[in-house]
């Protein structure tokens, strides 16, 4: 069973209808806040909470990142998954939490339309270090492309 679907699991006929809320994560303080803002809204409404990382180099870089640096990247976003997880388990929330390769837009949005996301929650700008006026390029996209309510958290 996938990550997504043990998180569902329990939410069959009779359980209610349970809001899920899946959360853009990449190690920044904009996105650890987009977390505990959904921590928040999840323990108000009983939710549960998708965290979801897009392991892509940002197009900003001009050299390729090194495998020790993209595992790197890799083996810190596995421990703060691991530290939220237990953080929201002291909290009573059921967490899922998953890194997938890809661009971290389409990562954020497919990743909503495979749990049947009703609110998707990130920051508003990331490691990346690419922005707009306020916004991140991809909490921008996520806007722009998203068919379900995005909250931005500054």
């Amino acid at each position: 069973m996938t990550g997504a679907a043990a998180a569902g699991a329990a939410s069959g006929p009779g359980a209610g209808p349970l809001l899920r809320i899946l959360v853009g994560y990449d190690g920044s303080d904009s996105s650890y806040r987009a977390v505990q803002f959904a921590f928040g809204a999840a323990r108000r409404a009983n939710a549960r909470v998708w965290l979801v990382h897009a392991a892509a180099a940002p197009p900003s870089v001009v050299e390729p990142r090194t495998e020790e640096e993209q595992a790197g990247e890799v083996d810190a976003i596995g421990e703060a998954f691991e530290d939220l997880r237990r953080e929201a388990s002291r909290e009573g929330l059921v967490v899922a939490a998953w890194s997938r390769e890809g661009s971290p837009a389409e990562v954020l949005l497919a990743a909503a339309d495979e749990v049947g996301a009703d609110w998707i929650v990130v920051g508003t700008r990331g490691l990346r270090g690419a922005s707009r006026a306020l916004l991140g390029s991809v909490s921008t996209a996520v806007l722009d492309r998203s068919r379900r309510p995005v909250t931005v958290v500054p």
